[in-house]
């Protein structure tokens, strides 16, 4: 018996399986944005680092947190040009922390079993960026 045809419709499901566990566990990151350059780390535990120019949109990702604490959030910016904001959402969309350039340190309460998505947000930016957090 032939069983090709039933290649495709498997390999689909296979590589939707596939890109579902690379989201949730923080190595798969959701870009919509656009810009002349943007360059940086944003897969790094505990640590994203951009450099942009002309920059609009925004760029998400999971969190994947070790352990239930207390994480400290600080988000260091050097921009020449428009906004940017990093928040931090639970896993029902509900905003938990907001950081920008007047408020750029918060401490959060995360818990180790929970899914938390960053979310970089850019308004006609130029500059860098870097958050950590611990």
């Amino acid at each position: 018996m032939n069983y090709n045809y039933l290649l495709i419709p498997l390999s689909i499901v296979l590589i939707i399986i596939l890109l579902y566990l690379l989201w949730i566990n923080g190595y798969l990151i959701i870009s919509r944005k656009t810009a002349v350059l943007f360059v940086g780390l944003l897969r790094k535990k505990g640590r994203c680092k951009v450099k942009f120019k002309s920059c609009n949109g925004n760029v998400k990702r999971v969190i994947k947190i070790n352990e239930s604490k207390n994480y400290i959030f600080n988000l260091n910016t050097n921009i020449s040009k428009g906004n940017v904001t990093a928040e931090i959402k639970d896993k029902n969309k509900r905003s938990l922390l907001q950081l920008d350039k007047s408020n750029q340190n918060a401490t959060l309460n995360l818990n180790e079993n929970e899914r938390y998505y960053l979310i970089l947000s850019f308004e006609n930016a130029d500059g860098e960026l870097e958050l950590t957090w611990s």
